[in-house]
């Protein structure tokens, strides 16, 4: 319950944005603020357990594209997807408190990388319960499992899944991070395919968000 907790309070300060899962309310109020560079260097997409695989073989691991689990692209499958990634500009989407934040252009993933606790990973307002997130994503009298967005925390080297019941990723004016594009910043990158929205962690670490699957490593 610690990450319940946390993730309430760092939604307190915003003012009652949530996803359509969380009832629809309005994005808190933000301003473009600090903006950075593009990275020199975009590092490869994480490798990660995808849902249901085509196959275990024939791995395609090249750099610009995300690490495959199989050998066709599928919609289930969207490390599998081998079109150019192409860097965007933090800059472009940044908010205030020296964060970034957008959305994938289905509107259905919402994203932000800050610099504290808490304040960096993405929710889906349509998407499975992550594995292990259980105890978070439990039903109580207020919330039902429906009613809550599912996502995760992304920390240096780690993941960490969850439930939300407010719009902890929002900001006024999120933009789309449109697909085959990438965005890095604070030593994150988040990948935007049309099956998924891919971010990396780093050290080996990631997940992989879209309404048919919250996987992570």
């Amino acid at each position: 319950m610690f990450r319940r907790t946390a993730l309430l309070a760092a939604a307190a300060s915003l003012t009652a944005f949530a996803l359509t899962a969380c009832g629809g309310e309005d994005t808190p109020a933000a301003a473009p603020t600090q903006s950075t560079s593009v990275t020199a260097q975009m590092p490869t997409p994480p490798q990660v357990t995808i849902a249901a695989p085509s196959s275990t073989d024939g791995a395609d691991e090249s750099t610009d594209t995300p690490s495959a689990t199989g050998t066709e692209p599928t919609a289930g499958n969207p490390a599998n997807n081998t079109a150019p990634i192409t860097p965007v500009d933090p800059a472009s989407y940044s908010v205030p408190d020296n964060q970034v934040a957008w959305k994938s252009p289905s509107g259905n993933v919402y994203c932000k990388i800050g610099s504290g606790p808490f304040s960096s990973g993405c929710q889906a307002s349509d998407a499975p319960v992550p594995d292990g997130a259980g105890n978070d994503c439990a039903p109580n009298t207020t919330f039902s499992v429906d009613m809550l967005s599912k996502g995760f925390y992304l920390d240096p080297g780690h993941v960490t899944p969850t439930c939300f019941n407010q719009g902890v990723f929002g900001a006024e004016g999120q933009k789309a991070l449109e697909y085959n594009t990438s965005i890095t910043f604070n030593g994150f990158t988040c990948f935007s395919r049309v099956e998924a929205m891919i971010c990396d962690a780093g050290d080996g670490h990631g997940f992989v968000l879209s309404m048919q699957q919250a996987t992570s490593n």
